[in-house]
């Protein structure tokens, strides 16, 4: 096998508390659409057409995000002091339904935005076309997420009818004219009935993509649940065991955008509007990073109030990567005043 089993994060991290505040965010996910041609069963698209479900309940729209104002956010980008080292286009939709989303990572490469394009992807789209487009668009990295190793379970999981034979020749087309692209394959484990499976899983991808790993089911849109009792919340997306942490690492050097322009603090999906931290149709990016929605959240967050907080309390997205390095709870005392001197500089 040519991949590396690995999971998506960077194993090769700086010990958060000493770099911390950061003059402009690390990681910023911006949502190209929130169209989406699946209705996977763990995600907000399978409740679309309950009326009384989570999508509806949330007021979500379904548009795709305007490159005017697309625009507008990659210029807000090139006014923080330090370079962003990873914009990801990703969010509630899928990022190939975009019309404009190979004009989007080109005018990101024009702009030398961030070290990283990276797309987030179920790649049913694909074509050798399309492939050939993408690379040349700029993208760096394009990680693919499957809903099966047959049509049988991509219809059973996603409600589509996909020919897998041709899907799995544009995903191998790919990766043998990429480039300098890496491309990484995953599949969540709720979705590989056994071992056979498993070994299935990477014989099939495992010579075409440079990447590859088996996520655990957990519950990465809160008003989802726990999807049925399939997700095991003991354990995150890495299967690693979980361990209660009360400040959330990633507030610290992420941002998500969405398809209206709303600023939240970090890229979970189907948050609730009291973590908007801002709008970037409203101030910029940078004001919004350094404002007090956000400074105030982190400060709560320091005061091990997480519990008291809408869209934090109940989230688990928090133990996802348990990097000793992003373990603050043992300086929060000492972070807690970092930040309000922070605020007075301000």
């Amino acid at each position: 096998m040519k991949a590396k089993i690995k999971p998506s994060y960077d194993t090769n991290r700086k010990r958060l508390a000493d770099i911390i505040p950061l003059s402009a965010p690390f990681t910023i996910f911006i949502e190209p659409t929130r169209y989406c041609n699946f209705k996977c069963f763990y995600c907000l698209h399978s409740t679309k057409d309950d009326k009384n479900g989570a999508w509806r309940m949330l007021g979500y729209r379904i548009k795709h995000m305007q490159f005017e104002m697309y625009e507008k956010i990659l210029y807000d980008i090139k006014e923080f002091p330090e370079r962003p080292k990873r914009i990801v286009f990703s969010g509630l939709g899928e990022p190939l339904m975009n019309p404009q989303l190979l004009r989007m990572i080109a005018k990101a490469k024009e702009l030398n935005i961030a070290d990283r394009l990276d797309i987030l992807t179920n790649a049913s789209l694909l074509t050798p076309e399309l492939a050939d487009a993408l690379i040349e668009s700029g993208v760096t990295r394009i990680q693919i997420s499957l809903q099966g190793l047959d049509a049988l379970k991509y219809k059973e999981v996603a409600k589509v009818d996909l020919d897998f034979s041709k899907f799995y020749d544009n995903l191998k087309y790919l990766y043998e004219h990429k480039g300098d692209c890496t491309i990484f394959i995953k599949i969540i484990d709720a979705l590989l009935d056994n071992e056979v499976d498993m070994n299935r899983f990477y014989n099939l991808f495992g010579d075409i993509c440079d990447q590859i790993y088996i996520e655990h089911l957990i519950t990465l849109q809160p008003p989802m649940g726990d999807h049925k009792g399939l997700a095991d919340n003991s354990r995150n997306l890495h299967n690693e065991e979980v361990s209660y942490r009360h400040v959330c690492a990633v507030i610290f050097y992420m941002l998500q955008i969405d398809v209206d322009g709303n600023v939240y603090p970090c890229p979970v999906n189907g948050l609730p509007q009291e973590l908007i931290i801002g709008n970037i149709h409203v101030e910029s990016l940078n004001r919004i990073w350094n404002g007090e929605k956000r400074i105030n959240l982190i400060r709560e967050h320091l005061k091990f109030n997480r519990n008291k907080i809408p869209g934090c309390s109940g989230c688990v997205s928090i133990a996802c990567i348990l990097d000793s390095n992003e373990y603050l709870d043992d300086v929060a005392g000492e972070l807690l005043k970092r930040f309000n001197n922070f605020t007075k500089e301000m």
